[in-house]
């Protein structure tokens, strides 16, 4: 194996790792947006929930 064959060799691998962890990166982010998401859909359930009681407690008056 020529010097300049170790080289590209060298280099292949590089640029693959480099791909891993770019791609397990977006992996952490699409995980870090899923949870957001999620904690925003029960806080406007939670808010929706109370605007409900709130109607429910105001036409009975």
């Amino acid at each position: 194996m020529t010097a300049r064959e170790k080289k590209r060799k060298a280099a292949m691998i590089a640029v693959a790792y480099y791909l891993e962890q770019e791609a397990a990166k977006n992996n952490e982010v699409k995980d870090v947006k899923a949870w957001s998401s999620a904690g925003k859909e029960v806080m406007m359930s939670n808010r929706a929930l109370v605007q409900r009681r709130g109607r429910l407690l105001r036409s009975r008056a």
